[in-house]
């Protein structure tokens, strides 16, 4: 049973495929893993026990009779508990939420069972997402450090091999950072590309799904089976260009040589690399980014404000009230900028399809309080520009840090190429016990 936990989840799709594996004895070994660790990682905010067995004693049939639903099929997966999932609660990590209220499957996961996964669960997040109460989960490599956030249980249950993937959402940085900070593959599609169908947003303009795993190969096998928007067909760049305006300048020096090493290594492995210089408006990319994500979020979160405020956690309910006395023209003036933003980044990608930069500027911090840094991540949610994380290394305490490979929009299925190519010469870290 243990060897099952150390298989990525293409490594499972094949195996069950080919009938030398059972979705019934698969799917067990990962909830004795969930019981063994969950009461030290917390990344689950509900496990689905009983319609996970039921759905993998029916799928270990069809696969026993070469039936098989989808490239996933009796691939377990965790899903955010953001997003709905029929006959499971939606809680976003808030007291406002009902916990018997019902709900049809968002999109994703309708997406994910038509390809034959199992939903094994939800994953814990940071209070709606957004940059509310963050929850228990703690880091595998140290659970004195964050798993990151929002998406913090998504990160750590795969980072702590208690499921092989799962479903996170990035507004800012909160699905490549977790995946970051635990050991594994992350990627954040093109706007659009993945349903936001039954998503419980933060900012309509900038929520993206995201997917964490255990392999970049993961990534194209779950993004393929499952996107509404896969783009153009995937590339093979001769060159990447290197950012190391602000996200090397801002990166701590431990950060900075370990990616930079990680570089050396994809160059000499023909995987050209050189330097591109950024656009001067790019310095305005965080303002920006913040007035649209607060204002919209202060938009959504208003009536719940206005109806169920004594539950709203005093972090949040101070956010919400703070947020929705932005001015109006200054959203406006905002999503403004964000166009002239894209269109003096998109000429960036005419000679380097794909971008390299740190995924975040250090590993995981210390305490639960903050769910760690996004500012090298926060572009690409602005922009709506796919970014894709891979495990590069590690920091002189122990923890993983990442190697973030960016594309222009509608570009997801080249970011994921370099990053599988960048992934066999790099290589894959052994996850803790």
């Amino acid at each position: 049973m243990s060897a099952t936990l150390d298989l990525t989840a293409s490594e499972l799709a094949r195996g069950i495929a080919g009938r030398s594996l059972n979705p019934v004895e698969t799917l067990a070994a990962f909830l004795d893993r969930i019981d063994a660790r969950e009461g030290q990682w917390h990344a689950w905010a509900h496990v689905d026990r009983d319609g996970a067995q039921s759905e993998a004693k029916l799928m270990a049939s069809e696969a026993g009779q070469g039936k098989l639903r989808g490239p996933l099929h009796g691939v377990p997966v965790g899903v955010k508990d953001v997003f709905h999932a029929e006959g499971m609660p939606t809680l976003a990590n808030s007291q406002t939420m009902e916990a018997d209220a019902t709900y049809a499957d968002s999109g994703v996961v309708a997406a994910l069972r038509a390809a034959g996964a199992i939903i094994l669960g939800k994953c814990e997040t940071v209070e709606f997402a957004g940059m509310g109460v963050p929850p228990a989960s703690r880091n595998p490599w140290n659970p004195a450090h964050t798993g990151g956030g929002s998406s913090s249980g998504s990160g750590v249950a795969v980072g702590a091999r208690m499921v092989p993937a799962t479903i996170g959402t990035q507004t800012g940085g909160s699905n490549l950072r977790p995946a970051s900070y635990n050991g594994v593959a992350g990627f954040k599609p093109s706007y659009g590309a993945l349903s936001r169908d039954g998503l419980l947003p933060v900012s309509w303009s900038l929520d993206h799904p995201g997917l964490i795993a255990r392999s970049a190969e993961d990534l194209d096998l779950i993004f393929r089976a499952i996107a509404q928007q896969p783009g153009s067909p995937p590339s093979t760049p001769k060159k990447i260009g290197i950012l190391r305006d602000f996200f090397f300048e801002t990166s701590e020096a431990g950060t900075v040589d370990v990616v930079e090493t990680a570089l050396g290594k994809l160059d000499a492995s023909g995987l050209a690399t050189d330097t591109v210089p950024l656009p001067e408006l790019f310095k305005a990319h965080q303002a920006i980014h913040h007035l649209i994500m607060s204002t919209e979020m202060a938009v959504y979160h208003a009536p719940r404000l206005h109806q169920k405020g004594d539950l709203m956690s005093p972090r949040h309910k101070l956010l919400v009230e703070a947020f929705s006395l932005v001015p109006a023209s200054y959203y406006l003036q905002a999503l403004r900028a964000r166009r002239m933003l894209r269109d003096a980044m998109l000429p960036l990608f005419a000679e380097h399809p794909v971008l390299a930069m740190p995924t975040t500027p250090g590993p995981a911090p210390e305490g639960l309080e903050s769910t760690g840094n996004a500012s090298l991540l926060t572009p690409w949610s602005l922009l709506g520009f796919p970014a894709a994380t891979i495990p590069c290394g590690m920091s002189e305490n122990g923890l993983p840090l990442g190697l973030q490979l960016v594309g222009a929009p509608g570009t997801d299925l080249t970011v994921i190429a370099v990053a599988i190519a960048a992934e066999r010469v790099l290589g894959r870290l052994t996850l803790p016990d």
